[in-house]
């Protein structure tokens, strides 16, 4: 199984996007996709119009509770597009950084790993959808792939952001010793204008080698998609945005990652998937991180608390108004 990692700390630069359609394209082309959605905002299923209310199980009671949690066998994934099957996300994990038996794990840059471990004779791709912060959860993405895929929005300050986005990848990957290959996929890319092309070529001289050969265009069937839940090759299969993704699937199975692991690699990896011994890695590497991206689970879990007060209020009004109905 491939394990692909689609990260920026950029929100809004098109990891969900760039996730799902991928994922279905591949799907499309008869490859058995794993897409696992880190983000906390669960748009991965929103995307693929799996209901929120009916999630029961999310991506992070596995994290939490180890590879040997009966989730990985049932309860866990949804199939929302043949051949593409999604371990969601919740809201609740924005607080996973922060609190609960994740962080406190011995081994918990390593979970996702084990979960990817016993998961694999499953799958041929794997798809993760990082959050947009540089925490534990993305650390766990890093750990487990074989590549890491950086979407970058043709324009100035994201420009500048994918640097510093690409410094720190690869100094985590370099921490970590691992053959990790990363590449940087031009995102909502506008033709025919001067600073758009311009940061395109940008790109491809800062990063030889690792850019897609084609962008992803800004194209508003995208976002039409999403809002019927749909991925591209179901909602306008015929539209350019989805030879745009077929052509990034192509360029991709041209171009494997440096190191990938066998079928054999993945069943020895498997009948280790229990072991919690410790890994001092995370910490070495979250020490170096700036002050901001160490605080960006703190600022999720606020977050999480301001809109569950909020839904506390409104089940109260509810509660008032109804009263005030009854004859």
């Amino acid at each position: 199984m491939r394990v692909s990692a689609i990260v920026n700390q950029k929100g809004g630069c098109g990891k969900t996007t760039t996730a799902v359609n991928l994922a279905a394209v591949l799907a499309a082309q008869g490859v058995r996709v794993l897409l696992v959605d880190l983000d906390p905002q669960s748009h991965c299923a929103v995307s693929l119009g799996v209901p929120a209310d009916r999630i029961q199980h999310c991506v992070g009671d596995v994290l939490e509770q180890g590879a040997g949690s009966p989730l990985v066998q049932s309860g866990l994934l949804w199939e929302p597009v043949k051949g593409v099957w999604l371990a969601p996300s919740h809201l609740r994990m924005s607080r996973i950084e922060s609190s609960g038996p994740l962080l406190r794990a011995n081994d918990r840059d390593r979970r996702l790993s084990k979960l990817l471990d016993v998961m694999a004779p499953r799958f041929d791709w794997c798809l993760i959808d990082c959050p947009p912060t540089a925490g534990l959860l993305t650390f766990n993405a890093v750990r487990a792939c074989d590549e890491l895929i950086v979407p970058v929005e043709t324009g100035f300050l994201a420009l500048k952001g994918a640097e510093s986005q690409v410094a720190l990848l690869d100094a985590a990957v370099a921490r970590m010793e691992r053959a990790v290959t990363l590449r940087i996929l031009p995102t909502m890319h506008r033709d025919g204008t001067n600073l758009s092309a311009d940061i395109l070529g940008a790109l491809q001289r800062k990063f030889p080698g690792r850019v897609a050969p084609r962008a992803i265009r800004h194209h508003e069937v995208l976002r039409e998609a999403v809002s019927f839940g749909q991925p591209i090759t179901e909602f306008a299969p015929s539209s350019d945005a989805a030879a745009e993704f077929r052509s990034l699937a192509a360029w991709l199975v041209e171009s494997p990652p440096a190191m990938q692991r066998t079928q054999e690699a993945w069943a020895q990896r498997a009948a280790r998937a229990m072991d919690e011994s410790p890994e001092p890695e995370y910490e070495a590497i979250s020490e170096a991180l700036p002050a901001s991206a160490r605080q960006a689970p703190q600022v999720s879990a606020r977050a999480l608390d301001v809109v569950e007060r909020m839904r506390s209020l409104r089940a109260v009004d509810a509660a008032a108004a109804a009263q005030e109905v009854k004859p």
